[in-house]
């Protein structure tokens, strides 16, 4: 039976070795357990933008479009340091599908600490999932403004992901075909906790990242009534999505517990 949206999603199954060291990191997974969650507006002004009712993930935590399909989405964030507190890691990045879909073609950074209080690494990636995600060998630094952006060509069948470090200067760009059961039937800016060996990862404390120029088929996350999306297992809450600002385009997400 396809899958539906806000249902339990495998996990993927691929891996990838951190540098200099023998652990592994499976990247950003497809949502799981994502359920409908209680979300109150009580005392929020009616002319401030805001999103539809929110969902719980065991992985992902940000904001997420469902309902129609979609031809781009993209975000600016600044890359967070992020604390090897744990042996963990955090993915940030910008995709269509995902949700309730079998494929994600997606862009972003990652940051991973292999040990307890080891040295944290950084790097860019791009992914057509099911296929394995394929990092880029520029440079990620703590504090550099990333921008990243998948759009759809129909009249090609293909996508094209864009990542730029605005602060070093480069730009990445990879154009590939539409897999048969991609549909654009989701649209997502997220902070995630990657798989490892098939299981997740604990969530690497990245503090926060602000999301600015957020938008999804040229509209503010608000015009395009995404969902906050929260990280949370066990009854633990693991990262929250903020409210959106008040031009509806950008949020900060927050790191609670890994």
């Amino acid at each position: 039976m396809p899958p539906h949206p806000f249902t339990p999603s495998a996990a993927r199954s691929r891996l990838r070795s951190f540098a200099g060291g023998g652990a592994a990191l499976l990247l950003c997974a497809l949502p799981t357990a994502t359920t409908p969650a209680l979300a109150s507006f009580s005392g929020v002004s009616t002319a401030a933008p805001r999103a539809a009712a929110g969902l719980t993930s065991g992985n992902w935590s940000g904001y997420a479009a469902t309902g129609s399909t979609y031809q781009s989405v993209s975000a600016t964030w600044t890359q967070p340091r992020i604390t090897c507190s744990v042996a963990g890691a955090v993915s940030i990045w910008v995709g269509l599908d995902g949700q309730g879909t079998r494929t994600v073609e997606q862009t972003g950074t990652q940051a991973e600490c292999a040990t307890v209080n080891g040295t944290p690494r950084y790097f860019a990636w791009w992914e057509n999932y099911p296929d394995p995600e394929s990092p880029y060998r520029d440079a990620v630094r703590p504090g550099d403004t990333m921008t990243a952006s998948v759009v759809y060509d129909h009249g090609h069948d293909t996508y094209t992901a864009k990542l730029t470090d605005e602060t070093l200067g480069w730009t990445e760009t990879k154009s590939f075909a539409r897999y048969g059961g991609a549909t654009n039937g989701s649209a997502e800016v997220i902070a995630e906790a990657p798989n490892r060996n098939g299981s997740r990862t604990p969530l690497a404390d990245f503090g926060s990242v602000t999301f600015t120029r957020a938008a999804i088929d040229g509209r503010t996350l608000a015009a395009a009534s995404a969902t906050t999306v929260t990280m949370a297992r066990n009854g633990v809450t693991e990262a929250t999505a903020g409210p959106l600002a008040s031009g509806g385009d950008s949020f900060t997400d927050t790191w609670k517990h890994s």
